[in-house]
């Protein structure tokens, strides 16, 4: 398919988030008909940026207005909508295809691609991969779930010819409506439980990771946490991955020194990492698996890497106050992101953790913080669930706002405890996402007296 496959098509877009918004603009660019649906009346009314799209032709309207799949050619969904929605239904019903914003733009890409999947650090392995490939003087471009929609660039590579190598961070939503055999290469990061409220099994949930595999083009390389293989590579139909991990059975491994790759010696580990599994080291072993394979030598990599800075909110440290030190994990936003989170420390901790429950127990927590958490303090709609399943067995404390929060745990704090924030659950019953979560937390910590 080219782009001429849209002009004059009609075509839905189901949710007008930034990926919806980023389709819309594609294919009015492209010559299409495109109707908007939301059920968000003041973002339809208010938003900038879709008060714009209507000067360009786009017509929109809410959710409980909307009747009829049947005149529309095509339908764009957008990842935050499960296929279980009843307007995807109608469109399965109808026979109208349905794809969503990554899969509409790999009907036309032309550059290089490159998949990151898994359930923590897909970000910032897809900015280190970037990070690595532009260091090495060659061209390349973080997109997908890290915030830059796919059609997006798209329409700047048309005007600026771009020849970039695109890496994609993918959540399991967008794999999803993605079939396109467009990666030239791809990783399956761990594989641990988050999202349930959607996918109810962890079956599933790792199924829908697995599923990345459909958009790999014949030949190209997946990688695969060895990890996460064990448990889900059954779901694999078509590739048989190149695993990472610790056993020396993997492509890519380490025995805590060293990095090898197909039984050679790649490069030294940095004193930082030497010595202790940790995900900082699973995400540079899968970073290194992409880098590889596009000519990158373990020398350049790991050069590369010391100059590499993390994302925000991801272990950030943020002050030390009376000999307390402050820690933003706000992305740590499923239960095995807050166990990393904890094994970083070897002193004792003050949790704080909460917000929008994902369906999963708290129970894994109860043996991972023996010794290490003093005390949890629980804020958001998950605050009573933590607390009916650990309290009986590690002190947790309900709170009604994460400024309350802090403020009691610095009270608690002792000289040489550390407070984490990093929460285990989603942040959209208190904050606009993780980031403005972790904001808040710094802005509160500062200004403790």
């Amino acid at each position: 398919m080219d782009k001429s496959a849209f002009t004059g098509k009609k075509v839905l877009v189901l949710g007008m988030g930034i990926s919806g918004r980023s389709a819309a603009e594609f294919l009015l660019a492209y010559g299409a008909s495109v109707h908007g649906v939301d059920r968000d009346a003041n973002a339809l009314e208010n938003h900038p940026e879709i008060q714009s799209l209507k000067q360009a032709g786009l017509t929109v309207c809410l959710e409980k207005d909307f009747h009829d799949i049947q005149p529309f050619q095509f339908l764009i969904l957008s990842p935050g909508i499960p296929l279980t929605h009843p307007i995807v239904q109608a469109a399965n019903q109808a026979e109208v295809p349905i794809m969503g914003e990554i899969e509409l733009g790999c009907q036309i890409v032309k550059n290089p691609m490159l998949g990151i999947t898994g359930t923590n650090g897909k970000t910032t392995v897809t900015l280190l991969v970037t990070h690595v490939l532009m260091h090495c003087a060659l061209s390349a471009k973080a997109l997908g779930n890290v915030g830059v929609p796919l059609t997006r660039e798209l329409l700047n590579i048309e005007t600026q010819h771009s020849p970039s190598t695109l890496i994609l961070e993918l959540s399991s939503y967008q794999i999803e409506t993605l079939t396109h055999r467009c990666l030239d290469g791809g990783v399956i990061l761990n594989i641990t439980p988050d999202h349930l409220d959607r996918y109810h099994t962890m079956e599933a949930y790792g199924k829908a990771k697995c599923e990345m595999e459909r958009a790999l083009k014949f030949g190209a390389h997946l990688y695969m946490e060895e990890q996460a293989w064990l448990q889900y590579g059954s779901f694999l139909k078509t590739h048989k991955p190149r695993l990472y991990g610790y056993p020396e059975t993997c492509f890519i491994y380490t025995d805590l020194h060293f990095v090898f790759r197909d039984g050679k010696k790649s490069f030294e580990l940095p004193s930082s990492l030497k010595n202790k599994k940790s995900h900082d080291l699973e995400n540079l072993l899968a970073a290194y698996a992409l880098c590889a394979d596009r000519g990158v030598s373990g020398e350049q990599f790991i050069h590369a890497w010391t100059l590499f800075k993390k994302p925000g909110h991801r272990i950030e440290f943020v002050i030390e106050r009376q000999g307390v030190r402050y820690y933003d994990d706000s992305k740590g936003t499923n239960l095995d992101a807050v166990i990393r989170a904890v094994q970083t420390f070897d002193a004792p901790l003050i949790l704080i953790a909460g917000g929008v429950d994902k369906g999963a127990a708290y129970h894994p927590w109860l043996e991972q913080f023996k010794d290490k958490v003093k005390l949890i303090c629980a804020i958001g709609q998950a605050a009573a669930k933590i607390h009916a399943q650990l309290s009986a067995h590690l002190p947790v404390a309900i709170f009604n706002s994460l400024d309350e929060a802090v403020q009691q745990a610095a009270q608690f704090a002792q000289k040489g405890d550390v407070i984490l924030l990093s929460p285990g659950c989603s942040s959209f019953d208190m904050f606009k996402d993780y980031a403005h979560r972790g904001d808040e937390f710094q802005r509160i910590v500062r200004e403790l007296t």
